[in-house]
């Protein structure tokens, strides 16, 4: 064959690999030398319009990208909000490391008087997969309560202290096998979707739960189901996003889609009351499947930390690219002059001398400066010169309740309340919500000022409870679980697998407010009890 032939056969075999879709190896020789081969001229027009359909599709790429340099109507997608919360533990918090399936998990081989992990990233010593024989395996999942933040030894969590009891009130043949799968920061829908990935493979007799605080508090502007969701595209949308035709299109879809109730500038809770509820339903499933029973301990919370301030500690904290962490509407409500009813007294009645973090973000609240006298002559002849905005009107009442004029100081609050609830007439944003939430506070612990009643019981009808228990209610910026989630916890307790511990109840019993080291882990005591109250439920099921 002559060199132009050879050519001519070379091009022929690549045309019909192209055009036919057939693999390579399963072209004969008689289609390389065009035996069966399609007519030239069929060829010829096929190649002449795939030319045309590039040469058009580059036109509008490049026409795309003059008129997005000429007129600036569309910009490259900047990265995927992921929530302040995750860019902390992925950035800020040593033990944690990114995990593109939980958005973060421990780090493997952490060895401290606080934590202890193995080489998958669990608390404790090292577990095999498969379980051994006569071995009865406890799978603790939840947040960081479980953990033991906040504790001076990881002994002390309820964990090792019921891993140590259960060890010495069953038969000397059953080995009880405790593996602490709890990180700091999980939702329902992390914890969810690491039982799908690997939690399930360590075949538990049972399935002990802990969480709801971290669903209940807004991280930016997607839930974690949506940022869960979207990892997997993450890649696929970054390569198309260097197409000027895909930002255009991308645009023009976004600018005539209708806006859904919730959206991207909407700030939204990690997990949905609803979404926590298919959440416990999911983990109850697998235990079903996985023929293990699953124990929901429904956390409890105190009510007298102070409503919306706890995330301020964080405002001016920045991520790896040195932007802030915090979304900007946050920011702009957690920076407002806003004064609290914080009592040292009361502080040092709960937390004695209080543990750092506490001591930061009692410290985070706005203080003016002056002397309650001053400070009432000043808010006064700004509401009198300015306008009565609830801003003012809530400096002005914490001011009187400084000055122990509770009577007066409670009806300039309940204005400052109403005006507030005027302005945001309809708005019923979890934003909103959380900023109205420091009022309600300072409403409670003026009213418990007036009493004289330096504690009270969680469960109560009295006024303190209640303007208490609302803000707590409408809190978003701070990690505390909220009635919508323990109502799901509570529905679950009808389901054949399901075993729903009152620890809200338990807590209120045994001293209430004093079992906190801050918002919501518990102090020794309060894991002690916790520890006391399981023991009996799980050695049952062991005998």
């Amino acid at each position: 064959m002559t060199h132009e032939g050879r050519k001519l056969s070379s091009l022929q075999y690549h045309c019909r690999i192209i055009f036919d879709f057939r693999p390579a190896g399963s072209y004969s020789w008689s289609d390389m030398t065009m035996e069966h081969n399609i007519p030239y001229s069929v060829r010829r027009k096929w190649m002449f319009a795939t030319i045309l359909i590039l040469v058009f599709l580059g036109l509008i790429e490049g026409g795309c990208y003059l008129v997005e340099r000429m007129f600036s109507t569309v910009t490259r997608e900047a990265p995927m909000e992921s929530g302040w919360q995750t860019t902390f533990f992925r950035s800020h918090f040593d033990w944690h490391e990114s995990d593109p399936n939980l958005l973060w998990r421990f780090k493997p081989n952490l060895n401290n008087r606080l934590i202890k992990t193995n080489s998958r990233g669990f608390i404790g010593d090292e577990v095999v997969t498969d379980k051994p024989d006569n071995t009865y395996r406890i799978l603790l999942l939840g947040d960081s309560s479980p953990v033991g933040l906040g504790l001076s030894s990881r002994a002390a969590t309820f964990a090792e202290i019921l891993k140590r009891r259960l060890s010495m009130k069953t038969p000397p043949e059953v080995r009880i096998e405790m593996i602490n799968a709890a990180v700091s920061g999980y939702t329902s829908e992390q914890i969810v979707r690491f039982m799908n990935l690997e939690g399930w493979d360590y075949e538990p007799d049972l399935v002990l739960l802990y969480c709801g605080n971290n669903d209940a508090s807004i991280s930016g502007y997607f839930s974690d189901r949506t940022l869960l969701d979207r990892q997997s595209l993450r890649g696929l949308r970054r390569t198309l996003n260097h197409l000027a035709t895909y930002r255009t299109l991308r645009s023009v879809i976004q600018s005539i889609r209708p806006r859904s109730k919730t959206t991207d500038s909407e700030l939204v809770v990690r997990v949905s009351p609803e979404e926590f509820g298919e959440n416990l339903g999911r983990l109850a499933d697998g235990c079903r499947q996985h023929d293990c029973e699953l124990i929901i301990l429904k956390p409890p919370v105190p009510l007298l930390w102070p409503a919306g301030l706890q995330f301020k500690t964080f405002a001016h904290t920045t991520g790896d690219d040195g932007e802030l962490i915090l979304p900007p509407e946050m920011i702009r409500i957690l920076g407002r002059e806003l004064k609290y009813c914080l009592d040292t007294t009361l502080f040092r009645t709960l937390y004695s001398d209080g543990d750092l973090f506490t001591k930061a973000v009692y410290a985070s609240a706005f203080n003016d400066g002056l002397d309650p006298s001053d400070a009432v002559d000043y808010w006064t002849h700004r509401i009198r010169t300015e306008s009565p905005a609830p801003l003012y009107l809530n400096n002005l009442g914490v001011s009187r309740w400084r000055m122990e004029q509770y009577d007066v100081a409670d009806s300039v609050l309940h204005s400052a309340r109403d005006v507030y609830l005027s302005e945001h007439s309809g708005d019923i944003s979890k934003a909103v919500a959380a900023a109205g939430s420091a009022i309600l506070f300072n409403i409670g612990i003026n009213a418990i000022s007036e009493g004289q009643t330096p504690s009270l019981p969680h469960k109560d009808t009295s006024l303190p409870w209640i303007y208490l228990d609302s803000a707590l209610q409408a809190d978003f910026f701070s990690l505390r679980i909220k009635r919508d989630y323990t109502q799901m916890i509570d529905a679950m307790s009808d389901d054949d697998v399901v075993t729903v511990i009152d620890l809200p109840g338990l807590f209120t019993a045994n001293g209430g407010e004093k079992l906190f080291i801050d918002h919501c882990h518990p102090t020794p005591q309060g894991h002690l009890l916790i520890a006391e109250e399981l023991l009996p439920v799980i050695e049952a099921r062991i005998k």
